[in-house]
């Protein structure tokens, strides 16, 4: 069975790592407020779930600012919106620092992260789209032209704009 290139590359940049770690070089992981020498497997195990956990949260957090709808009269919608922007940044720029050490197999493991993150927001916004698309069936009178219209309104109104922070990069 044959495995593909990037994986073969990752193995063996991981193993690279862990090789200059048992050798008296441990690799330096830094993140904003705390710094981690990583020296043997599990240690670096639980430095790629975190780092696969805080891309995940990203791009979750980012579809959440989204989500909060600005509406007239209701400027307490502010706050709520600061906040995850506040989350978001700091967790940009923890992958930031990360990235900046250029281990290839942490640079790699931090896109993962973010790439399954908006496969989950991805995931979410189809499934809300399909319960709009129910919800507009049920309340269409049955015919074509009003559930279309119906469905494009509803989505005008609903949908989170594609042009804040869910298309924003993270580093």
């Amino acid at each position: 069975m044959s495995t593909s290139p990037l994986l073969t590359a990752f193995q063996e940049a991981h193993s690279t790592l862990v090789t200059r770690a048992n050798n008296g070089q441990p690799v330096y992981l830094g993140l904003v407020f705390k710094s981690y020498y990583l020296t043997t497997n599990s240690q670096f195990a639980l430095a790629y779930f975190f780092l696969i956990v805080l891309g995940i949260a990203e791009r979750l957090f980012s579809f959440g600012i989204d989500c909060i709808h600005d509406k007239p009269g209701q400027p307490w919608r502010i706050f709520p919106r600061a906040c995850l922007y506040y989350v978001v940044t700091m967790i940009r720029y923890v992958l930031m620092i990360a990235i900046m050490y250029v281990y290839i197999p942490m640079f790699l493991v931090i896109c993962l992260g973010l790439a399954l993150g908006q496969i989950l927001v991805e995931i979410i916004r189809y499934i809300l789209m399909m319960r709009r698309i129910k919800r507009a069936q049920k309340d269409a009178s049955g015919s074509s032209d009003s559930l279309k219209n119906v469905l494009i309104d509803d989505a005008m109104r609903t949908l989170p704009r594609q042009t804040n922070h869910i298309s924003e990069s993270c580093c």
